[in-house]
């Protein structure tokens, strides 16, 4: 079994060294070794412009299931929201219901793509407010529908720019009203570690990047399979019942044809979907697993539908969670 996780990191590294090799980057470190310690900033690299805390340690002990609190404690209930790339719009419609649902959420963690509407959710703690500045990317970034459907390579995530001034302006994750974090890989300095702090803005520059959708960002990506250290990501900000959205349970990643001209990107998310599904306790509590079959990573135009899908997928879960914990 170790062997076999060793190899699958081996593999997991070549082939994001092949993608990013703009980075020039050698001996990537594995999933193992990323859970060590916190990266040190090097001078002059984009990890010296952020601030970020130690990579907490996930924990090693085994647990039956859901825990349970006494004297009627409610759960502080943390939410990690999975990569997808535009399937992570589903997210929107979880946090739709758990609104509905009158269930708090005491902090956010987001890979990839769900770091966007993470961020989003976290500023002001309102789904209606994210929604409307989610669904404004159209506006603020012209032309990004008829891109994301048709073409194959990645673009920068400097194009994303206006819609980050437009939605996040000088809004700090210190500040938030959700407690919130995103984690990302400084492939040239070989370090991985979480935006807890700072400007939001520059937390997406760093955890948004990766492929099919973005290139790297000087050298940084995200960190999309990353569960279990957003899970302790979330304990250290004080969450005691950890849920995985994953948005990649079910359905393709890439369009046909989009898929047959990039097999590596196809290789990449199947891995992102093994350490989605993978994911239990101790680490993750429980686990809303949302339908985008006919959605792909590139279906910027089935945003909406996407949304209707995460809500229709939490209901189960939401119901589960306030029968047992009596939000």
């Amino acid at each position: 079994m170790l062997n076999s996780c060793w190899a699958r990191s081996w593999i997991n590294a070549l082939l994001v060294a092949a993608i990013f090799a703009s980075a020039g980057c050698q001996n990537l470190r594995t999933r193992n070794e990323t859970k060590k310690g916190p990266p040190q900033a090097a001078s002059g690299t984009a990890a010296a412009e952020n601030e970020f805390p130690g990579v907490p340690q996930p924990e090693t002990q085994k647990s039956s299931g859901p825990p349970t609190f006494l004297n009627q404690e409610l759960p502080k209930v943390g939410l990690i929201l999975g990569p997808g790339g535009m399937k992570a719009y589903a997210h929107l419609g979880v946090l739709r219901e758990f609104h509905k649902a009158r269930i708090p959420v005491h902090a956010v963690v987001g890979l990839e793509w769900g770091a966007l509407i993470g961020a989003l959710y976290a500023v002001q703690g309102q789904v209606n407010d994210a929604e409307w500045k989610a669904f404004k990317l159209r506006e603020e970034a012209v032309g990004l529908g008829g891109f994301f459907s048709s073409r194959t390579r990645p673009q920068s995530v400097a194009k994303m720019e206006s819609f980050f001034n437009e939605v996040f302006a000088s809004a700090r994750i210190e500040q938030a009203r959700v407690p919130f974090g995103c984690p990302a890989h400084w492939w040239n300095v070989d370090r991985f570690g979480f935006l807890a702090k700072g400007a939001f803005k520059e937390a997406m520059r760093a955890c948004l990047p990766y492929p099919p959708l973005f290139t790297d960002n000087n050298g940084v990506t995200a960190a999309p399979g990353a569960v279990d250290e957003a899970a302790a990501q979330l304990r250290s900000l004080g969450a005691n019942l950890i849920i995985l959205v994953n948005v990649l349970g079910k359905g393709e990643f890439l369009p046909t044809k989009a898929a047959s001209d990039n097999p590596s990107d196809n290789v990449l998310w199947s891995e992102i979907r093994y350490e989605m599904m993978r994911a239990r306790s101790p680490h993750v509590h429980f686990i809303i697993n949302v339908d985008t079959t006919g959605h792909p990573i590139t279906d910027f135009a089935g945003r909406r539908a996407l949304l209707e899908a995460g809500a229709k997928s939490s209901a189960e879960v939401v119901e589960k969670l306030v029968q047992q914990y009596g939000f």
